[in-house]
């Protein structure tokens, strides 16, 4: 084998401009926020916000970006007040009802792009139709996940802000047949082709598009991101800088490669991966996943106070910088820290301080090929998107959208077992696999009576999974391989004296509650009579009681939700280090003393040697010396010190004779020309426009007082006359501007 190594300037990385350093969970780290807040920062300003204008119901730009089908304008063809005109007059009349009917309901656009079509495909035997359907489910089971967290917590702030909801409104599937060969880095049609492209770029690829027309818009991706990057979104502020829900679409400015730039962007946008160092994401773990960065959409940042981020046997909260199991009670809730920031956001738009996007909710949406209460299908909008011949789109309006055709008995958007050729059940008979065996449960066949596919039947509990890290419960591979001997998982800290750091990322069980039993299973004597080392967590696992994370090499880095400024705050200013300090005066008040004294000689000659070195403006004092010179000859600037200190002020230099080289002289001071040392003044009335010379060569220029009328200055430049050794300085006649 050979290998070939090029130098990154040969290489074409049109993403290296953002390429940044690694984070654990979500992607929002110090230097991505640097980068995002100047972004944020950037916008063009909004219009004021008319009190008479109705929620969701701004005008969407039209879109101009090169990743967006112009034929598709989500601007219009997928806002409800484009529908019909029913559905525009029952949206007003929603929008004048009473103040306390609030709407509550964020509208979603969520794309999948190839990578997770490609990685889906392959489980299902590259089935097109059951494909889409994973997808779909999968898309489906994250938005009612959602929900069921955002609408059981009361974000109230100055006002009451419950019950918010989500509702998909569209949908885009990407397969991956436009990938199928090396992308082109020169053709933008299609830019989820590229594989290697890290996360602030994937985001940033996203947000090009307008999605003004929604309350936010996602892409699900089954991208391996660096650091075990789960997800990244744009932060909402409650007031400046944009970004977040109902963000409009409009015109930020950064700097590339040192010049500004000027881009149009959607900053309501976010973007999760399903995958983790190569290992798929349980679904508890992305459905939190996605929750953690709408609520980075909504205005919280990571909990990062003590109180907010309590680890332990509840676990960390919903905004928590790194990944959670998804097992603990806290895991599913926000902090009373998030609670307080999301509604702060959220008072800011009922204060109209913010755009207003919310809606009332409209049940099931008819287009948005997810099957809901009221619709027997749902294939999608219109004739061209909808492939189905057993459904009814939602466009051209009729009283049949999202119904079944006379003949159909189902619809494929109702489950894999449906046949999109006779729209009948697919008979058990044909033994038609609708979900393919995994390692805690059995492939399910289709059964003939619905077009559901049935639930597999799960495979034994306690059977070992996730590469024999995990067991198998109830069909899951959640359990931990600590119930094999009875015992409970926990956690190995690095507070404990004498711990090996290598040994956080290895499994330890106690038992029961007695955390002092916790040790490694290196230690258990049930692996040892096998001769078994360790049991080690898999990369991307939470370590050092949920403090941490395991990357590839198994060593626990620590979760940095705070960055290294607070980490310097807290290192200098925790009352512990106060409190030692303050001791330390007290025993040792004669070395502080002394520690004072010396600090006011060392000042001493510190202002004292750098006053020679010090330019004037005064004419009456010396030049300033160069450090130079007092490194060669520190005699003399002894000696000057001494002699400026005794009140002797020479002049502020020697001009050279006419016709004389200056070789070691500097120029003439501010006001000095001709080398003579008298100020030149021109007569009333007289006005010169100033001719072009060439430019100073170091020479110093000055103005002299602040009048307005014409003003002297010299400019010093090397010339010709005077023997050709010398310096000329021309005078000239200089207007203040």
């Amino acid at each position: 084998h050979h290998s070939v190594i090029y130098h990154e300037d040969d290489v074409i990385d049109p993403f290296a401009d953002i390429r940044e350093g690694h984070s654990s969970g979500c992607g929002v780290t110090e230097e991505r926020v640097q980068w995002m807040d100047a972004v944020q920062n950037s916008g063009e300003p909004d219009p004021p916000l008319s009190s008479k204008s109705k929620p969701g119901s701004g005008n969407a730009a039209k879109v101009d970006s090169p990743w967006v089908d112009d034929n598709e304008d989500p601007g219009h063809k997928y806002s409800r007040q484009a529908n019909v005109l029913e559905s525009s007059r029952t949206r007003t009349r929603r929008e004048t009802r009473p103040k306390q009917e609030k709407n509550n309901t964020c509208s979603l656009f969520i794309q999948t792009d190839p990578l997770i079509w490609r990685h889906i495909s392959e489980t299902v035997g590259h089935d097109v139709e059951k494909t889409k359907e994973e997808i779909l489910s999968l898309i489906s089971q994250h938005v009612i996940a959602v929900n069921y967290i955002y609408t059981g917590t009361r974000f109230d702030g100055r006002s009451e802000h419950r019950n918010i909801k989500f509702e998909v409104q569209r949908i885009k599937i990407d397969d991956d047949k436009p990938c199928t060969h090396p992308p082109n880095y020169g053709d933008t049609s299609n830019p989820f082709c590229m594989e290697n492209i890290d996360v602030s770029n994937f985001l940033n690829l996203h947000s090009l598009g307008n999605h003004e027309a929604f309350c936010l818009a996602y892409v699900f991706t089954y991208r391996d991101f660096t650091g075990g990057t789960l997800g990244l979104a744009w932060v909402a502020s409650a007031s400046g800088a944009s970004g977040g829900i109902c963000e409009k679409y409009k015109t930020y400015t950064e700097t590339v490669g040192g010049m500004y730039q000027s881009t149009k962007r959607s900053l309501n946008t976010g973007i999760i991966t399903f995958v983790n160092y190569a290992s798929r994401v349980p679904p508890k773990v992305s459905q939190l996943t996605l929750a953690h960065e709408i609520g980075h959409n909504f205005g919280s940042p990571h909990d990062f106070p003590p109180e907010c981020r309590p680890g332990g046997l509840h676990g960390n909260f919903i905004m928590f910088a790194s990944a959670t199991s998804g097992d603990r009670p806290n895991n599913s809730k926000f902090s009373k820290c998030s609670i307080g920031n999301i509604s702060n956001v959220l008072d800011a738009i009922e204060d109209k301080k913010k755009r207003n996007c919310f809606t009332a909710p409209a049940g099931a949406f008819c287009g948005n090929k997810i099957v809901e209460e009221g619709e027997e299908c749902d294939c999608g909008y219109d004739e061209e998107e909808c492939k189905d011949k057993c459904c009814y789109p939602r466009l051209p309006m009729s009283k049949n959208q999202c119904r079944r055709t006379n003949s159909a008995q189902c619809s494929p958007s109702q489950g894999p077992c449906c046949s999109s050729e006779t729209c009948q059940f697919i008979p058990l008979a044909n033994k038609s696999v609708c979900k393919i065996e995994t390692e805690c449960s059995h492939d399910s066949v289709c059964n003939g009576t619905t077009s559901v596919c049935p639930p597999p039947e799960p495979k034994a509990n306690n059977t070992k999974c996730n590469q024999e890290t995990q067991l198998c419960i109830k069909g899951e591979c959640i359990g931990s391989r600590c119930l094999e001997w009875n015992l409970t998982e926990c956690f190995l800290t690095s507070n404990k004296p004498n711990i090996d750091k290598r040994k956080l990322c290895e499994l330890a069980c106690q038992n029961g509650t007695d955390v002092s039993t916790c040790r490694s299973t290196s230690e258990l004597p049930h692996l040892k009579a096998q001769g078994k080392g360790a049991i080690n967590l898999r990369p991307g696992s939470p370590c050092d009681n949920f403090q941490g994370y395991c990357d590839v090499f198994l060593k626990c880095r620590a979760v940095d939700a705070e960055g290294p400024l607070a980490r310097l705050k807290n290192l200098l200013f925790n009352k512990e280090t106060l409190l030692t300090l303050s001791q330390w005066v007290t025993e040792y008040w004669w070395a502080v003393l002394l520690m004072g004294i010396a600090f006011i000689i060392f000042m001493g000659l510190f202002i004292k040697c750098c006053a020679v070195h010090t330019p004037s403006s005064n004419p009456k004092k010396p030049p300033a010396r160069r450090i130079s010179e007092t490194l060669r000859r520190p005699m003399n600037t002894l000696r000057r010190m001494r002699h400026h200190h005794g009140g002797g002020a020479g002049p502020r230099s020697i001009p050279p004779r006419q016709g004389q080289g200056g070789h070691g002289q500097r120029g003439p001071s501010h006001g000095y020309g001709e080398g003579r040392g008298a100020q030149y003044y021109p007569p009333k009335g007289y006005r010169s426009v100033p001719t072009a010379s060439a430019p100073p060569a170091g020479g110093p220029t000055a103005n002299f007082g602040r009048s307005n009328r014409p003003e002297l200055y010299a400019g010093a430049y090397s010339g010709s006359g005077g023997g050709g050794r010398g310096t000329a300085y021309e005078m000239r006649l200089h207007n203040k501007v």
